[in-house]
């Protein structure tokens, strides 16, 4: 057997042991094998400032593979495999703004076509969208038509509202000309959320990390006008290294702001009342330090398998889609899939084993167990190493940990907490506690040495 044949074996072992066996059965599978990502393109309307796509589209993703046809001719091509193979995962169509493309919309038609009548589907289809479509009203109805028939095929459409808000809108500029996204836009966004039952997705990023306090409260003004749970939004802080120390100073003022607003008025000054929000939702920022995961990093990158769609390449993620990193791609031969050839096996298997708090410097990091680990993409487009964490948002995370102890002892649950969460974060917590209270900064006493 040739050494390409033995990695082609234990790639595909792997991925039927896994991915493929929860594909068959989502009831009887891995609850952290379930999804599929298809990755069409990078296109996108919009300049964000902190965006990887706009930064480095081109080589996570070459413009030469990015050609309409193509991407359609493949995916056909990859749905084709699923539907005989029998497999369902759950998907998500990822790309940098689909609804300002036909690309986008044919492929979701053409998955609606493919599953229709097939016995095993999808549990979910999920688009990330930046809502510009809000702008357009023919395409409003267009959406909403693909929206009512994912439903009635039971394999609903879900969109991601990946808007950052109106206080800290100026991150997310467009790339070509300037839309009104004035309040009256704003409006509609939330109704349509609200008709659909879909919720928010900011990112919280250093550029504007002052406006946060006012924008997180807008955004509680906007949940409530349109009659929204206030807890349906999803705070993610973005692990770029742009933090400075007067941005993560700012941050760890806004995370203080939202424990002690959070716990003072949604859940009325009551201990066991916030303690469920913050183990069930916690708006994701407050509730990852704290809830135990089946997964070795935060983010879904252990439980995805990712496809870019332009050369049916597996690749890591989306942001680790660059050429040295590209785990496999599937043999097609006369339109149909025959097989997968792996590239680089030892390395989609090395992330999808990974343990974060053993990366470099994280192994002996006091607070190891309550990061949710850097983003291997943004590592190594900053240090050279996909496992090396990039110094500034290691400072950035300890300074949440630090709000939250902090307001946690304030509003005396810090006690209640500990009883909680596992025993590593349990310890964890108690040490930054004890360090805090000596006075210590423990982000120079741990492993990061900055």
């Amino acid at each position: 057997m040739t050494y390409q044949e033995e990695n082609d074996k234990l790639l595909n072992s792997f991925l039927d042991r896994t991915f493929f066996k929860t594909w068959r059965n989502q009831k009887e599978g891995f609850e952290n094998f379930r999804t599929l990502e298809l990755f069409l393109n990078t296109k996108c309307n919009l300049k964000c400032s902190y965006c990887y796509l706009f930064n480095f589209g081109n080589e996570l993703y070459p413009m030469e593979l990015q050609d309409d046809e193509r991407v359609l001719a493949n995916l056909q091509v990859l749905l084709n495999w699923l539907i005989d193979r029998k497999l369902a995962p759950k998907l998500e169509l990822f790309s940098g703004e689909p609804f300002v493309q036909n690309v986008s919309l044919q492929a979701l038609d053409m998955i609606l076509d493919k599953f229709e009548n097939a016995d095993n589907k999808p549990s979910a289809i999920v688009v990330p969208t930046n809502y510009t479509f809000i702008l357009d009203e023919g395409m409003i109805g267009r959406i909403e038509g693909m929206i009512e028939r994912s439903r009635k095929l039971n394999m609903p459409i879900h969109l991601s509202a990946s808007i950052d808000g109106k206080y800290c809108e100026a991150n997310r500029p467009f790339r070509n000309k300037s839309e009104p996204r004035n309040d009256d836009y704003y409006n509609k966004v939330f109704a349509f959320c609200k008709k659909w039952r879909f919720s928010f997705h900011p990112m919280i990023y250093s550029d504007y990390i002052g406006s946060w306090r006012n924008n997180f409260l807008w955004f509680q003004e906007m949940l409530k006008k349109h009659d929204i749970p206030w807890s349906n939004i999803y705070l993610l802080e973005v692990r770029n290294k742009e933090w400075s120390r007067d941005n993560i100073l700012r941050f760890e003022e806004f995370i203080r702001f939202l424990i002690r607003w959070t716990f003072l008025i949604p859940c009325h000054g009551q201990p066991q009342e916030f303690t469920r929000f913050l183990f069930k939702r916690g708006f994701n920022i407050l509730q990852s330090p704290l809830s135990t995961i089946g997964r070795g990093i935060g983010c879904s990158i252990q439980s995805t398998i990712h496809v870019r769609i332009g050369d049916l390449a597996i690749v890591p993620c989306h942001r680790t889609s660059y050429e040295p990193f590209v785990s496999a791609h599937f043999i097609v031969d006369d339109e149909r899939i025959t097989g997968i050839r792996a590239d680089n096996p030892e390395l989609l298997i090395a992330i999808m084993s990974m343990q974060s708090r053993s990366q470099p410097m994280c192994e002996s990091c006091l607070i190891k167990y309550l990061c949710p680990g850097g983003c291997l993409g943004s590592q190594f487009e900053n240090t050279g190493d996909l496992f090396s964490p990039i110094p500034s948002v290691c400072q950035m995370e300890h300074a949440k940990i630090r709000a939250m102890i902090t307001v946690y002892k304030e509003l005396r649950i810090f006690d209640l907490i500990c009883d909680i969460v596992n025993p590593e974060k349990r310890y964890a917590l108690n040490m930054m506690e004890e360090m805090s209270n000596e006075g210590r900064r423990p982000e120079k006493i741990s492993g990061n040495r900055r």
